[in-house]
C-alpha cells in the first residue's frame, strides 16, 4: 500500500522492526521531512513511558517541535513542563524535496558544531543525513549550506 506524506510536514518514525512496541522503547527515530513549495516543514513528537499516566499526573513526557525553514532543521521544546528523559536518539534525517547542499552542520545542545556526512539522490531530490546522534529531548539544529 503506498503511503503519501503531505509537503510541509515532518514525521518522526521508528524504523527498526521489532516483535512488540515494548521492545522499541529505546529505539532511535528517523525524521522524514517533506518540504513544501516554500521549502518549509513542521512537525511534533510526543514521548512518554508508554505504560502509565505519569505524563498527565507527573509531567513525565517529552514534547518537541521540529521546524524546517531557511535551510535549517530545528528541534525545540514544545512544552517546558515535561520532565521525562529518554535514551532514544535521532538516527537519520530524510529530507524530501531538498537541493544538494555543499555541507551539513549539526549545532548541538551545548553549542557544539559538527559537520555531518550526507547522501543526496539527484533523481528524487532526497537528502539523507545519517547519525546526527542527538537525543530526542535536546535542542539542536541542522544547517544545510
Amino acid at each position: 500500500i503506498p503511503v503519501f506524506q503531505r509537503g510541509g510536514t515532518i514525521i518522526p518514525r521508528k524504523d527498526r522492526v521489532r516483535r512488540s512496541s515494548e521492545c522499541m522503547a529505546g529505539d532511535p527515530y528517523t525524521l522524514y521531512v517533506a518540504l513544501s513549495p516554500q521549502n518549509a516543514a513542521s512537525g511534533e513528537l510526543f514521548v512518554d513511558d508508554g505504560h502509565t499516566f505519569s505524563f498527565e499526573t507527573k509531567n513525565q513526557y517529552i514534547h518537541r517541535n521540529f521546524t524546517f525553514a531557511n535551510n535549517s532543521l530545528t528541534s525545540s521544546n514544545a512544552d517546558p513542563r515535561g520532565e521525562f528523559t529518554s535514551a532514544a536518539w535521532i538516527e537519520r534525517v530524510v529530507i524530501m524535496g531538498a537541493q544538494r547542499p555543499s555541507g551539513v552542520q549539526l549545532q548541538g545542545p551545548e553549542g557544539s558544531q559538527t559537520d555531518l556526512e550526507f547522501e543526496f539522490d539527484s533523481e528524487t531530490s532526497v537528502l539523507t543525513l545519517r547519525k546526527p546522534a542527538v537525543n530526542v529531548g535536546s535542542d539542536w539544529s541542522l544547517v544545510l549550506r
